[in-house]
């Protein structure tokens, strides 16, 4: 039967199969739930769970066994799904615990598409995008095809340019809502060579410039050339150019333009990096045979995947279908021979469920989905893996660790595909090549902000953790949350209490303060700040090869940097293969909540300098991002 038969759930039945501990979603495929599970959550996990994904009369362990019975093979293949699910071995995205068998939604995080240089393409993509937002998406929106402003349109007309299409953009996301989860968000791209590059890179800042010609609502990103780096490498002129003829339209210095990108990314924390001739040099040998090409990324810079009109003359909008391996338990699952298997062939039946189920308005979304099925397998607790081990992350054990998890997922990853076209069918765009693939990609590094509380609070995505202590304010209250990994290692010391936490919480959750640990054990708990940002770059780098698709990769700097420091970190990127920059973290730009002994709170405001030495630094999951890819 097709998955389309099973969306219709009758919720008195699911409250009496929870009764018995069993789940069934699916005819004939029926979860047995384990309700001691439940311990591995934590109050956080538990809150977070509550406020944002549990139907009516739904449990926690519940929630997984619907996810497990709706995206399974069969009642093995969905009771294996349960227990990985609630031993935290794997997450799924948002979109897919929250909408999964049920009719509220689609299991897919966002969507990725591109405007033409017309007025009707201009529309078709506003009309897309409503209808893509309001099914709770978050939308990534390639507008480099436009001329710039001042271009010549018609007999005698001039253009607007890009920004005035991109303020009504901004405008319809603001006005989508997305249910009790969030509102619409979305992120646009522009290439380092269209004419209104300068502007666009000053798109969300409040002040300076027309305020007519602002977005502060959208996210953005830059498109970046090898060409243009070493125009900057070299300190040479930049053209440029018309997206219509490729004639030039202005000519600036590269390394003014690179400065301005930089000063905005320290300033506001954007836009995004995406560094396009890394990109396409690593797609798939069977999306260059078509003439495929990657123009942009997605919300959360993780996703790279064609868009635009094909060779068959058919529009493509890339979706991204996201789930997460949280490597802080490797240990527990890198012997289990088929769970990546698995969790490959649950998102295969994710992609499925959203061909089935996807609107007429979602017609490219749905057309793309089928042609290349590309999944992002993703990862969680990296941070947290490390500190398990007492590994420093800027240490050489860390980088062996990095290429020997990752090559195995890459893998195990690649041996599923295999697997899976044999059984169901290449994609047809690489079967049209006679490529016996069922996905064209497979990894996708995303933030798994939301989903790591899940998961015991483990570590988003590939990055360091934020501080060791923290608060965070929740809809149900505010959690004191302690790093577990450090709070074992002062149990063994005998410090495990509230007067060294409290000072780890004032000291914006470092540990380098504590004369109780010695030099080893506090480089193992740095917090992001207190990183060398190379070590961050370099370990990307060193698994941008088990990536097909991307990293969402934050850094992490001090508003104070050096100039040279912003512009190196930023350049070892490139010259690394990295693919894709998301945020510069800035203490300049968080908020950040300090719990004293009291347990009262300060909050310090988002924008505007801190006074390090009176605000600590907090751990933030509010961070204005993209949560159907958490």
């Amino acid at each position: 039967m097709m998955l389309k038969e099973f969306v219709n759930i009758d919720n008195q039945n699911r409250k009496n199969s929870d009764i018995l501990n069993v789940v069934q979603i699916k005819p004939g495929i029926k979860v047995q739930k384990d309700s001691t599970k439940d311990i591995l959550l934590t109050e956080f996990g538990k809150s977070t769970l509550k406020d944002r994904y549990l139907l009516p009369n739904e449990d926690y362990q519940g929630m997984f066994a619907r996810v497990a019975s709706y995206f399974s093979d069969n009642v093995d293949h969905a009771q294996r799904l349960y227990n990985y699910m609630s031993k935290h071995w794997f997450m799924p995205s948002t979109p897919i615990l929250s909408n999964g068998g049920t009719n509220r939604g689609l299991p897919i995080s966002c969507f990725l598409n591109e405007a033409g240089d017309s007025l009707h393409s201009i529309v078709d993509l506003w009309n897309e995008n409503v209808w893509l937002a309001s099914k709770g998406g978050g939308i990534g929106s390639y507008w480099g095809n436009l001329r710039g402003i001042g271009e010549k349109v018609g007999q005698a007309g001039k253009t607007s340019g890009v920004v005035p299409f991109i303020r009504v953009m901004d405008s319809l996301t603001l006005a989508i809502s997305q249910g009790s989860l969030r509102r619409g968000s979305a992120a646009c791209y522009l290439p380092i060579w269209h004419p209104e590059i300068e502007e666009f890179i000053d798109l969300r800042r409040p002040t300076g410039g027309d305020p007519n010609r602002k977005a502060l609502n959208l996210h953005h990103g830059i498109v970046i050339t090898d060409e243009f780096m070493r125009a900057v490498e070299d300190d040479k002129d930049w053209s440029l150019k018309s997206p219509k003829d490729g004639s030039i339209q202005k000519t600036v210095k590269a390394r003014s333009l690179w400065i301005k990108l930089l000063t905005t990314r320290i300033e506001t924390g954007e836009p995004y990096l995406l560094f396009i001739d890394k990109v396409n040099e690593a797609i798939p040998n069977h999306q260059k045979l078509s003439g495929l090409q990657v123009k942009m990324s997605n919300l959360c810079s993780e996703i790279t995947l064609p868009t635009g009109i094909d060779k068959d003359g058919n529009r493509r909008t890339a979706v991204c279908c996201l789930s997460s391996l949280n490597i802080e338990k490797y240990n527990e699952w890198n012997n289990e021979k088929v769970f990546i298997e698995d969790v490959m062939r649950f998102l295969d039946n994710v992609m499925e469920d959203f061909i089935i189920r996807a609107p007429d308005t979602m017609a490219s979304a749905r057309y793309s989905a089928m042609r290349e099925r590309s999944v992002g397998l993703g990862v969680m607790g990296f941070h947290s893996f490390l500190q398990k081990k007492r590994v420093p992350f800027d240490s050489v054990m860390a980088k062996v660790w990095n290429k020997r998890i990752f090559s195995k997922i890459k893998e195990e990853a690649d041996k599923a595909s295999v697997v899976l076209a044999n059984e169901k069918g290449a994609c047809p765009d690489a079967k049209e090549y006679g490529v016996n693939e069922r996905f064209s990609n497979k990894i996708a590094i995303a933030p798994t902000a939301s989903i790591s509380i899940i998961c015991g609070g483990a570590s988003p995505g590939i990055e360091p953790i934020a501080a060791n202590s923290f608060t965070q304010k929740t809809l149900s209250g505010s959690f004191n949350v302690k790093n577990p990994h450090l709070k074992s290692l002062l149990a063994e010391k005998g410090k495990d209490n509230e007067e060294i936490w409290s000072s780890i919480t004032i000291n914006k959750g470092s540990v380098q303060h504590l004369e109780c640990l010695n030099e080893e054990e506090k480089a193992v708990f740095k917090t992001a700040f207190e990183l060398d940002q190379r070590r961050i770059i370099e370990l990307a780098g060193d698994r941008t090869p088990y990536v097909c698709q991307a990293q969402s990769l934050n850094i992490f700097l001090k508003p104070d940097v050096n100039k040279r420091d912003l512009h190196m970190v930023h350049f070892l990127a490139w010259k690394r293969g990295v693919k894709s920059l998301y945020y510069l973290r800035s203490l300049s730009i968080q908020r950040a909540e300090v719990v004293s002994h009291n347990k009262k709170t300060a909050e310090v405001p988002l924008k505007g300098k801190i006074n390090e030495d009176e605000q600590p630094y907090g751990n933030q999951l509010d961070y204005d991002e993209c949560l159907s890819c958490q």
